[in-house]
């Protein structure tokens, strides 16, 4: 079956007619994401993420549900009080974004066109980009200091950091940038920033500047083993069986595209998430040991990338605050 955006735009509204249309909790859900992007797919596989707008407090934050083995179904549960003050949300780094131009699919009342009428009203203002700008970067300088005073740094807590500051930068020009095209497009992000040397930086922070290709192509199938291990058992829905193509496809395509190193990012992350498991036989510890400390990402090494997460910072601050000068903020 060939899967082409109408058709995953059409399951969407399948889902949410069957599942929530009837569902009294449920005031609104949307179509967010990747398929509303002109070519949602990266190795061929994407995933369609509905949010759903609760009454109450939702029972569960997220729920996937694999459709083939190239798309699945990523739905978030949001509780309406959360959006109970639109102004708010325009400095909100996700929030905002999400609620700016999603695809409405169902509701009840007027949650949508009044929410989003606040939402979008000076949503570009400087002030508002500005303000969540500093939602993604004030959070990475909290973490590179609570690294720096509190002994060996905990690498989830480092990435992210890393990924929140990269993100400080991206939304000067757009959306946040999400997991799989992180590295991908950052590049394009830093540069429409004025800040193009912090590609380099950012690649230092992850150990990446001299890391040969097919340094990565080996690590693949460990990377893949430990993923299905861990997905068996993590409560985490992001390592989930479903997820596993999304993730491995994505990699492949960006390991044969003219930036390979993009694909460090996703395997990268997803493998510490499938570290929490805890359920790794002594093989796959030793190569998750391995990969770290060719990166300098182990306890020997984290220290110099602290270093390049700090001069990474230090330019993003100055940059936020050249832009509020510039914008009389």
């Amino acid at each position: 079956m060939r899967i082409t955006r109408e058709l995953l735009i059409k399951l969407a509204r399948e889902t949410t007619d069957k599942r929530f249309k009837s569902d009294p909790g449920v005031v609104a859900v949307f179509l967010v994401g990747s398929v509303l992007r002109d070519d949602p797919f990266l190795g061929g596989t994407t995933d369609i993420d509905l949010l759903v707008i609760t009454k109450n407090e939702p029972q569960r934050q997220r729920e996937i549900i694999k459709l083939s083995n190239e798309i699945h179904l990523d739905i978030c549960f949001e509780a309406e009080s959360l959006y109970a003050k639109p102004r708010e949300l325009r400095g909100h780094p996700w929030r905002g974004w999400t609620l700016w131009d999603p695809m409405l699919l169902h509701e009840k009342g007027k949650f949508f066109e009044y929410t989003q009428s606040i939402v979008r009203s000076q949503f570009e203002d400087p002030a508002n980009i500005l303000t969540r700008a500093r939602a993604f970067s004030a959070p990475a300088r909290s973490a590179w200091t609570m690294m720096q005073l509190g002994g060996p740094a905990n690498l989830l807590e480092y990435l992210n950091a890393v990924e929140n500051a990269a993100n400080a930068l991206a939304v000067l020009s757009g959306f946040p940038l999400t997991e799989r095209r992180l590295l991908a497009e950052f590049p394009t992000r830093a540069a429409a920033a004025n800040r193009p040397e912090l590609t380099e930086t950012l690649k230092a922070m992850l150990g990446g500047l001299d890391l040969p290709t097919e340094t990565l192509r080996t690590w693949l199938p460990v990377w893949e083993a430990t993923f299905a291990l861990s997905a068996q058992h993590s409560l985490d829905e992001r390592i989930h069986p479903a997820r596993l193509p999304y993730y491995k496809q994505a990699i492949e395509s960006l390991l044969q595209s003219d930036l390979p190193l993009a694909a460090l990012w996703p395997l990268l992350h997803t493998w510490a998430l499938s570290s929490q498991a805890g359920n790794w036989d002594e093989t796959q510890t030793t190569a998750w040991h391995s990969m770290l400390a060719a990166l300098g990402l182990d306890e020997t090494g984290i220290e110099t990338r602290l270093q390049s997460l700090d001069h990474f910072l230090d330019q993003l601050e100055e940059t936020l605050d050249t832009y509020a000068a510039q914008n009389g903020l």
